[in-house]
């Protein structure tokens, strides 16, 4: 039962990553993009106790990045769904790191479903992230690589870092932002926060659920941005255990219209508009990227830009046009 099962994964997982490279977009190492170049290379890490190199699209923007974005895609998706995400991000002058990582492994070096636990790999890259401020560090080096098939000069890896995830890959966040705070308590006070779109517990495992009770008890600061139920979001489950376990006076918001796929936009594909029957939204892409570049721009400050919050300008205008609703604390 056990060789069937893993072959089944196996299986899977060849076929998303078929999926995968024919829905891919760009195929060059470098190009321009806003106010920001973009380039690719590949993160030295571990799993199952071996060295493995991750596939990362970097965001380079101009003059010094005021901090560092890891954001993971979710399952049967690559970095290149999350680019439109990502370009907001690194124009607002963030660094971004997108990591493509398999969605179906068996030896549990995947983004959700993995025949074998992949906790240990999530520890391995979020304490390589963390660590990579460090001189002649792995996330160093992986910058310094694409910067140099850009033709620009590599900017210093900001002090300061937010984990965010979309789907499957708010799981991988939520594992990775604990496996640091108990992994490298030196290194986690520089990890600012997490900024988590419609975020979805695996069917596997508890990693989910005990990470979003430890990282509220500890107080990291998480924002959630999340789209109506539905059967890609396991029903919401995901968001109202974050709710449930949250010591914070704000989480976030829902979408009134939304669906699973709003925050991939232009960059979504036919995989993911056959798994909601519906493209995205335009509108409810441009409300929730500029509100979590502003979130994610007040994690890294330690300060609220009062419009963006409950009883501000645009906050109030996105609630009295019934865009969003206040996700509850509970």
């Amino acid at each position: 039962m056990a060789r069937l099962a893993r072959v089944i994964v196996t299986l899977v997982a060849t076929l998303c990553a078929a999926a995968a490279a024919l829905v891919s977009g760009h195929t060059g190492n470098a190009w321009a993009a806003g106010n920001h170049t973009v380039a690719t290379s590949t993160l030295a890490t571990t799993c199952d106790h071996r060295p493995t190199s991750v596939p990362v699209r970097w965001y380079i923007p101009t003059g010094n990045p005021t901090g560092l974005i890891w954001l993971q895609h979710g399952f049967a998706r690559t970095a290149d769904n999350l680019r439109v995400l990502a370009s907001s991000y690194a124009d607002s002058g963030l660094l971004v790191a997108a990591t493509s990582l398999d969605s179906v492994s068996v030896s549990g070096c995947g983004v959700a479903f993995n025949a074998t636990d992949n906790t240990d790999f999530i520890r391995s890259l979020a304490l390589t992230f963390a660590q990579g401020h460090r001189p002649h560090s792995a996330v160093e080096q992986s910058l310094s690589a694409a910067a140099r098939v850009s033709g620009r000069p590599a900017p210093r890896v900001p002090d300061s870092l937010v984990f965010s995830g979309h789907s499957a890959g708010g799981e991988f966040a939520l594992t990775a932002a604990d496996a640091v705070r108990t992994g490298d308590p030196s290194d986690y006070p520089r990890l600012r926060g997490l900024m988590l779109f419609d975020p979805v517990n695996s069917f596997l495992g508890n990693n989910f659920h005990n990470s979003a009770r430890d990282l509220g008890k500890a107080g990291l600061p998480i924002r959630v941005i999340a789209s109506q139920p539905s059967l890609s979001n396991t029903f919401g489950q995901g968001v109202r255990w974050i709710e449930r376990t949250t010591r914070q006076d704000f989480l976030g918001v829902a979408l009134t219209t939304g669906i699973h796929i709003d925050v991939e936009g232009d960059s979504t594909d036919l995989i993911g508009i056959a798994s909601e029957f519906a493209a995205p939204r335009s509108r409810n892409g441009r409300v929730l990227r500029r509100l979590a570049a502003h979130w994610t721009a007040d994690l890294f400050s330690g300060r609220r830009t009062a419009a963006y919050y409950p009883g501000g300008s645009y906050y109030t205008l996105l609630l009295s046009s019934d865009t969003v609703t206040t996700l509850p604390v509970r």
